[in-house]
């Protein structure tokens, strides 16, 4: 290299360099989808997605008062339904995409105050503290995480809601199962509805004990099965946890038959069906495992018939040498796996309507999930769709719209709105 070379010429270069990155910033960045200059909504400026979509930033739950929220789905009606961590349930109707009108927000009654027509202002919650949320079969099913009290009565299960008078608030509440073990983070998740659009999954993380089932994929026989003493985790965390940890089950849409589906895991929030019917979750990691022989990443896990995943506490999860230790779709890394969708139903370009969408509330990324069959199963790649900093998503659904709408929150933090299209 020569270090002689003319100063103007080197400073126009780096001008140069400078222009051009700055412009791939700019391509990355967030667009509101109008052309008129206005003031920056820092809540939009955050965000980094992929060419060609845009995002709109409809609600903050958390300036209004009303929790921090984690769940959603849409109704038969195209509302959504959302509920806070700590809290009841909300449900929204939302402006047009491109459309700057405040969403009218609802507080819902539940169970013998919607029936009376009570006052919203004076009530002790009817329903909420929610980890999931499905609309299906003209019902609101609902996953409770909590220890009845004062405040809320209903305890951590299953629950679904029905309007049985026709005055659009639900006023029959029917618990479907209940669920034993630690309510919290690591409790029962998310609802799904199944393809053949006539039963539902449920997902658990393994502070929930697996209920009674009618029938077992995989055999029930768990035990420990260690001959030398566990290392395990030095705080406590999960130490009294047991085999199989988190679970996966399929029911009837009347909550009367549980069949158990597969296990393993360790605290997989969401589960989420491609195109051609196959299930998928994204588990989480034990972070402080990092650096231990154990330690496994955040991954995609394809969750077949009567599967084991090899969770266990502390130092005794399964090998990947184990033949019937399933192994994962693909690692991911560190982080906190919440929301997973597939993209089968968004107004998307092709490479997204056939990705799953998997976020990760510690790092604020969204990842797009790109699968390719091989042989049984799938191999698959990850691609950053959207990401911010913060921004701790807890949930995610492709609305009636098509766009790609999800939550920001939990643990009581500033909570969002936002609607990708």
């Amino acid at each position: 290299m020569h270090l002689n070379q003319n100063p103007v010429k080197l400073l126009f270069i780096l001008a140069v360099f400078v222009l051009a990155g700055t412009s791939c910033r700019n391509e990355n960045k967030a667009t509101t989808g109008s052309a008129k200059a206005g003031p920056v909504d820092p809540k939009i400026d955050k965000l980094k997605l992929q060419a060609g979509f845009q995002a709109e930033h409809l609600y903050s739950p958390s300036a209004n008062e009303q929790g921090s929220w984690v769940s959603m789905t849409f109704d038969n009606k195209g509302r959504l339904i959302a509920s806070d961590q700590y809290g009841g349930l909300y449900r929204l109707e939302l402006p047009p995409i491109g459309d700057s009108t405040k969403p009218k927000v609802e507080k819902l009654l539940v169970g013998t105050a919607a029936a009376q027509g009570a006052d919203t202002t004076k009530l002790k919650i009817g329903m909420g503290f929610a980890q999931g949320l499905l609309y299906a079969f003209n019902s609101l099913y609902v996953m409770v995480n909590h220890n009845s009290n004062s405040d809320f009565d209903k305890s951590t299960g299953l629950y679904r809601l029905q309007d049985t008078d026709g005055d659009d608030q639900f006023d029959r509440v029917t618990l479907l199962k209940s669920l034993k073990g630690e309510p919290g983070e690591h409790g029962p998740h998310s609802i799904k509805l199944a393809p053949d659009q006539q039963s539902l999954y449920v997902v658990a993380g393994n502070h929930v004990d697996v209920p009674e089932m009618d029938a077992y994929r995989l055999p029930p026989v768990w035990q420990e099965d260690n001959l030398f003493p566990l290392i395990k985790d030095p705080r406590g965390h999960a130490n009294n946890r047991k085999a199989p940890g988190g679970w996966v089950a399929h029911i009837d849409s009347l909550g009367k038959r549980w069949e158990l589906v597969s296990a393993g895991y360790r605290n997989s929030f969401d589960i989420a069906f491609n195109e051609a019917g196959d299930l998928f979750t994204y588990d989480s990691d034990m972070e402080w495992d990092f650096g231990m022989p154990w330690y496994r990443p955040t991954r995609i896990c394809h969750v077949t018939s009567g599967s084991e995943f090899g969770w266990r506490t502390g130092n005794s999860k399964w090998s990947p040498a184990y033949p019937d230790n399933l192994p994962p779709v693909l690692n991911i890394g560190q982080g906190s796996p919440t929301n997973l969708i597939h993209g089968m139903n968004a107004k998307f370009p092709d490479k997204y309507k056939k990705a799953l969408f998997a976020s990760d509330w510690s790092f604020g990324i969204i990842y797009a999930i790109h699968l390719q069959p091989q042989g049984a199963s799938y191999t698959a790649e990850a691609e950053e769709f959207i990401s911010g900093s913060p921004l701790p998503l807890t949930d995610g659904v492709i609305g009636p719209d098509g766009a790609l709408y999800f939550l920001t929150g939990g643990r009581r933090l500033e909570s969002d709105l936002y609607r990708v299209s």
